[in-house]
């Protein structure tokens, strides 16, 4: 117990103090590397072959972390309790993106604050993956904000979570499987090839997702923040968007920060006409940090409760 309480701290310093690993040694790189071969040798244009081969990515790659996982972990514990830790801490840091998205959304934040919007655009690119051109200053904020609370879930309570209920397999796993979504679950020419991913990744959030925007209510209170808004908004409107998921930890932060968060065409959650500007991005970045820390807090419960 003590020794996964340790990964699970030093891994958060390492977040805050050096950031992301190397892109070299980065196994969610790695992972990233894998899907993109897989995809480009499986995507063939037939529906049903490259459901088949999609299908078979979603299954094999996770089940290669997993078993890669568990074997590192091994072989960790058999080099002493300082390799383990350190090792494992390594590990799970790289599932989780808590000061690589802190840093770049406060980038978008201070350009538009600058009235940049151009620049704002482009940065907001690299986070999302819609088409940005033409997007006004408050359209830049919503997508920024919506994309910051959806990895509230996907970037920091996901893992957390998996690592307190799983421990380093569950964590690199669950990676795995957001990292196939994140690539290949998408509505175009790679739309029966990511099938089975997307829908795996709904079902290996339906939990996480739910807790995520606990962690964000909660954050709401504790930074006086409208949590009875959060509430109402994520419960009332978490439907509206198209995954089964998004909508929870979206829902609340559009709540808490009693502004309107949309996807142009796709979906819209909180008071219709307040729309968002910079200082609200901020407040968004401030609700993702501490509804991150609960989570960190809510994993290392479940390492203490199951002992």
């Amino acid at each position: 117990m003590l020794r996964k309480l340790a990964v699970l701290g030093l891994a958060l310093v390492w977040d805050r103090v050096l950031g992301e690993p190397p892109s070299k040694v980065h196994p969610v790189v790695a992972m990233g590397k894998v899907t993109e071969a897989a995809a480009s040798a499986g995507i063939t244009g037939h529906a049903r072959r490259d459901r088949f081969s999609g299908a078979g990515l979603a299954a094999g790659l996770p089940l290669a972390v997993l078993a890669a996982t568990s074997l590192a972990e091994r072989g960790l514990g058999r080099l002493g309790a300082v390799a383990s830790i350190i090792g494992g801490a390594f590990l799970l840091k790289s599932t989780f993106a808590i000061k690589m998205m802190d840093d770049e959304v406060q980038g978008i934040s201070a350009e538009l604050e600058r009235g940049d919007v151009e620049a704002a655009r482009g940065s907001l690119s690299r986070i999302v993956s819609r088409d940005t051109s033409g997007y006004t200053e408050d359209q830049v904020a919503s997508a920024a904000i919506s994309s910051v609370s959806e990895n509230v879930t996907d970037s920091a309570v996901g893992p957390l979570l998996m690592y307190g209920l799983f421990g380093l397999p569950g964590a690199m796993t669950y990676r795995a499987v957001n990292t196939l979504d994140t690539m290949v679950g998408y509505r175009d020419h790679r739309r029966h090839f990511g099938e089975a991913s997307a829908r795996l990744d709904d079902v290996i959030n339906l939990i996480p997702a739910r807790v995520s925007g606990g962690t964000i209510v909660a954050a709401a209170a504790m930074s006086g923040m409208d949590a009875k808004g959060s509430v109402r908004t994520m419960v009332e409107e978490h439907s509206r968007t198209p995954s089964p998921n998004g909508g929870w930890p979206i829902g609340a932060a559009a709540g808490a920060l009693g502004v309107e968060v949309e996807k142009l065409g796709v979906y819209s959650l909180g008071p219709p006409g307040e729309r968002p500007g910079h200082e609200d991005v901020d407040r968004s970045l401030k609700l993702f940090k501490r509804a991150a820390l609960i989570g960190a807090a809510v994993a290392a419960g479940l390492i203490v409760a199951k002992r």
